[in-house]
């Protein structure tokens, strides 16, 4: 009995502590645990500085969010406080009454709802032509076409006034919807690119069919191109809705003005007061936010389609 607890306790060798102090020294210290190593230091530095940029991109919209829910003596009392739980919804009051913002917003939605449809359609059927028909000259009047993204808007801006006056279009919203049943460069290009890349065997099959030009676009082309249909809509809809110039320029009265331009005219006169500026502010930002938030996978999907090919 004697003999067995002796052996129960003899000391272990330290010949086999040592392998295994070794063995875990050369695991932690071995190139593959080091590159992992690496690794994970590499990504939390990484996001460590996006979460810092991000933070300040942010930080104008959350000083907006807060100022505008702010009482006034908060909003210029020193030192500044952050969200200190004293809500108001009186800056959204005073600021919607001022000015008459429910017509801007309605008059806002009818411009981006027609321009939108107007720049879908028709810059998808000029970016089919170009797909789908390859006409003498066609490749020189792509090229044409996209050399006037080059152009800045604004060095057409007098010929275009000059224009609309003649017409008797002055103050309607047809010098801002009209132009968007031209078709897009942008979009051209970015339609054009994805009929591209659908096998031609669809639109041989239709035609054999007995399908038309007009339906091979309507039909065939148009329901594959789910990605590029939204993927410009959502592009549209934003450039619309921020469109800040040509309501500027167009329109004289005040029943007609957009949303940007009465988010002028109510900053021109109360422009040294940030506790009405920042409520009506929000009123323009909040949509366009929504819209990229939910479009966002569509944006990037039709995108990077178009980067890959």
């Amino acid at each position: 009995m004697e003999r067995a607890m002796k052996q129960t306790h003899a000391p272990q060798p330290q010949g086999t502590t040592g392998a295994a102090t070794g063995a875990g020294i050369r695991r932690f210290s071995s190139p593959r645990a080091r590159r992992s190593m690496l690794h994970v230091v590499e990504r939390l530095l990484v996001y460590g500085v996006l979460t810092f940029f991000a933070f300040l991109f942010l930080l104008p919209l959350i000083s907006m969010l807060d100022t505008a829910f702010k009482p006034r003596a908060l909003v210029y009392s020193f030192p500044p406080t952050w969200f200190s739980g004293d809500v108001t919804l009186d800056n959204f009051r005073f600021g919607w009454n001022a000015l008459p913002f429910d017509r801007f917003l309605l008059n806002t939605l009818f411009v981006t709802s027609v321009s939108v449809c107007g720049t879908v359609l028709s810059s998808s059927l000029v970016g089919f032509g170009f797909a789908r028909y390859h006409a003498r000259g066609a490749g020189l009047l792509f090229m044409v076409m996209l050399a006037t993204l080059m152009i800045p808007p604004t060095t057409t801006l007098i010929p275009r006034f000059v224009l609309f006056a003649k017409l008797g279009w002055i103050n309607s919203y047809l010098p801002l919807l009209d132009p968007t049943f031209f078709g897009m460069p942008f979009f051209i290009f970015l339609f054009r690119q994805f009929f591209r890349s659908i096998p031609r065997d669809y639109f041989d099959a239709a035609e054999i069919d007995g399908c038309s030009p007009f339906g091979l676009y309507w039909r065939i082309a148009l329901p594959m191109a789910r990605p590029a249909l939204v993927t410009s809509a959502l592009f549209a809809t934003i450039g619309a809705w921020n469109d800040f110039l040509d309501p500027l320029i167009f329109l004289s009265t005040m029943d007609k003005f957009t949303l940007q331009v009465g988010l002028a005219t109510f900053n021109g006169a109360y422009y040294s007061q940030l506790h009405l500026l920042m409520p009506m502010a929000l009123v323009g930002i909040v949509p366009v936010l929504v819209v990229v938030v939910v479009g966002q996978r569509w944006i990037l999907s039709g995108l990077m389609r178009q980067v890959e090919k």
